[in-house]
């Protein structure tokens, strides 16, 4: 996998499915469609806080812990 990962957000106000793929705490996502904001700017910041981890873990290798079955 070479791409981050996307986050599928569907707007309040009109119901279409948008498609992030990263968060700024700077900027907030707004809908393709209709333009409303897709998440509260406190939900926001919590977003690219979460999007910045993922981004430094994103391409470690592995060392085999995860040996993908569930116990």
């Amino acid at each position: 996998m070479t791409d981050m990962p996307f986050i599928i957000l569907t707007c309040p106000e009109c119901q279409v499915k948008n498609r992030v793929k990263s968060y700024d705490a700077a900027k907030i996502p707004v809908c393709a469609r209709c333009r409303a904001q897709l998440v509260a700017p406190e939900e926001n910041k919590v977003h690219a806080k979460y999007g910045r981890s993922l981004k430094n873990f994103f391409n470690l290798p592995n060392v085999g812990l995860r040996d993908g079955k569930d116990d």
